[in-house]
């Protein structure tokens, strides 16, 4: 099941890129920071096998692909599907790194790469990068980066994005339910929000220091679904199980299968976190289930698991105070730090 690529994920895509091979730095640049799509930027070829007759036969339309000719200034034609083109406009920086790259070529197509070299080496880039799903990585998740980036300038993915020094501070229920989705995302996890919409605060938000690079400097705001690496809840059970399954503050995923399932209590009513829990424990034996709340509601929480139905796995249910949960996540992220500067790919 595709997923979303978190902008630290593309930018350390793009920092291996551009020391293995300059030529793909520059495609996952175009799509991430500018919206284009493979086949627009690398060209397809007028012809395709057909696995039902077992022969090459011609496409519908192909595309061209970015021409060297079409360079013009900071601006480049961009050739779409349906016979329409464009004109893209560029940074000052991208133009000058494409005209690097042509060298004295003066027509013909920019890149010399296939589509299908550029998706088997978004996979080995992925994986130098430390993604634990690099199988899954594909180059449309790029363009897809961009969609779901709108006002992200194409230069902040030179910028270099840093991490508040203080302790994250859980004051709501979209904060617990940022800090799960960033652990779980660095722990090597799917993640997935019931609530993509939400705001976690400004101490989620991406900080940038992009002088140099336009002179911006600042934050990115971002909503818990740019922080969830899923959009959707992969099928792992009937219907009626996933629309239970779809209120879940946090889950966790792996191999599209639900490892660990969070339910914050805010200020809410423990028995119906526990509730959503349960109904799905029969479809995933092996998910652990944790309840995040405020120290107060600890006692709340050991009579509700005491009760029918819960009792019935009661030794599957976890309940972690704000200040526990707090100690893991820093902890967390000062070894995913130390792994990254040691460069450790687990």
């Amino acid at each position: 099941m595709s997923r979303n690529l978190t902008l630290d994920e593309v930018k350390k895509i793009l920092t291996v890129a551009q020391k293995e091979g300059h030529q793909v730095y520059l495609i996952f640049k175009l799509m991430a920071g500018y919206g284009l799509r493979l086949g627009e930027v690398v060209g397809t070829d007028p012809r395709r096998w057909d696995y039902a007759t077992r022969k090459s036969v011609r496409r519908e339309s192909s595309l061209k692909g970015l021409q060297v000719e079409e360079l013009n200034g900071d601006e480049i034609v961009v050739h779409q599907s349906g016979g329409r083109s464009q004109k893209q406009a560029l940074l000052p920086e991208l133009t000058n790194e494409l005209r690097e790259h042509i060298g004295k070529r003066t027509r013909g197509r920019i890149f010399e790469l296939s589509v299908s070299r550029v998706e088997q080496l978004a996979r080995e880039y992925a994986k130098e990068s430390g993604l634990a799903d690099w199988k899954e990585i594909h180059p449309h998740m790029f363009h897809d980066f961009y969609e779901r980036h709108e006002g992200v300038l194409p230069d902040l993915l030179e910028a270099k994005l840093e991490r508040p020094t203080t302790s994250v501070e859980i004051d709501s229920h979209e904060a617990a339910q940022a800090a799960l989705l960033e652990l779980g995302n660095i722990l090597g996890f799917d993640t997935y929000t019931s609530d993509p919409s939400k705001d976690p605060g400004r101490q989620f938000y991406e900080v940038v220091d992009a002088e140099g690079y336009g002179g911006y400097s600042g934050v990115i705001p971002r909503n818990l679904g740019q922080i969830a690496t899923l959009e959707t809840i992969p099928d792992f059970a009937p219907e009626r199980v996933l629309e239970s399954a779809r209120d879940i503050d946090v889950i966790w995923f792996k191999e599209d299968l639900p490892v660990v399932c969070f339910e914050v209590e805010h200020t809410t009513n423990v028995k119906q976190g526990l509730l959503r829990q349960f109904q799905i424990s029969k479809h995933v034996p092996n998910a652990r289930f944790f309840v995040i709340a405020p120290e107060e509601q600890r006692a709340k929480f050991e009579k509700e698991v005491g009760t029918y139905p819960f009792r019935q796995i009661r030794n599957r249910y976890t309940f972690k105070s704000y200040p526990e949960f707090i100690e893991f996540y820093d902890w967390a992220w000062k070894f995913h730090e130390a792994k990254s500067k040691f460069q450790l790919h687990l």
